[in-house]
C-alpha cells in the first residue's frame, strides 16, 4: 500500500540525478538526503489525508490491505529522533565536495537492506542481457567505483 510514497522517493531522485547534470556546467553540486526509519507522524498523517479525502477503501479490491495498514499503530516513539537527518542536511550544505546522495538509516539493518535492495537492482539489471557481466566483471566494476570514492 506504499505505491505513491514509494514512487515519489524515485521521482526526488531522479529528479535530483537530472537537476545535477544540468547544474554541473555552472559549478552547482545537487544532493539529496535518503532517510530510513526515525520518528515522524507518517502514519498519523496519511491516515488524516484519507479521512479528509473520505476514502475508507470501501468496495476496493485492496480492502484487506488497506485495513491491515489502518490497524498499525501511528506512535512511532520507538523509532529515533531524526537528529541523524538534520546533521546529513548540515553536512550536504557544508561539504567542500558534497556528494550526491546521503544515505541516513538508524542502524546496521536498515544500512544492510537499503545496500542489499541496490544491489539486487543491479543484478536484475545485468540479468539475461547480451553485454551481462560476470561475477569477476561486476566485481571489477564495483572496484573502480570504490576507487573513484
Amino acid at each position: 500500500m506504499g505505491g505513491p510514497y514509494t514512487m515519489s522517493k524515485h521521482a526526488v531522485e531522479a529528479f535530483t540525478d537530472t537537476l545535477a547534470v544540468e547544474l554541473a556546467p555552472f559549478g552547482v553540486h545537487v544532493g539529496v538526503i535518503e532517510p530510513g526509519n526515525y520518528r515522524s507522524e507518517i502514519m498519523a498523517n496519511m491516515r488524516e489525508r484519507l479521512a479528509e479525502g473520505g476514502y475508507g477503501g470501501d468496495g476496493s479490491r485492496y480492502q484487506k490491505q488497506l485495513d491491515r495498514l489502518l490497524a498499525q499503530p501511528t506512535d512511532r516513539t520507538q523509532y529515533k529522533e531524526p537528529d541523524e537527518v538534520a546533521a546529513a542536511f548540515l553536512q550536504a550544505l557544508t561539504d567542500a565536495a558534497p556528494r550526491r546522495r546521503y544515505m541516513v538509516v538508524p542502524n546496521q539493518r536498515e544500512a544492510e537492506l537499503t545496500i542489499r535492495t541496490a544491489l539486487a537492482r543491479i543484478v536484475q539489471l545485468n540479468a539475461a542481457q547480451p553485454y551481462a557481466y560476470d561475477r569477476e566483471g561486476l566485481i571489477k566494476l564495483l572496484d573502480e567505483e570504490l576507487q573513484r570514492k
